[in-house]
């Protein structure tokens, strides 16, 4: 559940995605050994990063 607090999130197509890591693309990072390293769903692009994120599918709450 700390996950969703730690990390960026960052809306795209109307979905909500928490952003694992963020990479420049002068780097030239080899996008699949990333993406399979970091268990990712998705990568985009934006401003020079490349931004690899896991989309948040159900929010994990109780009710107080």
């Amino acid at each position: 559940m700390l996950r969703y607090f730690r990390y960026p999130k960052v809306e795209f197509n109307g979905k909500l995605f928490l952003v694992l890591r963020k990479i420049r693309e002068t780097h030239n990072p080899i996008i699949d050994s990333w993406k399979e390293h970091l268990n990712a769903d998705i990568v985009l692009r934006k401003d020079g990063f490349y931004f690899f994120c896991e989309e948040v599918t159900e929010i994990p709450y109780s009710e107080i």
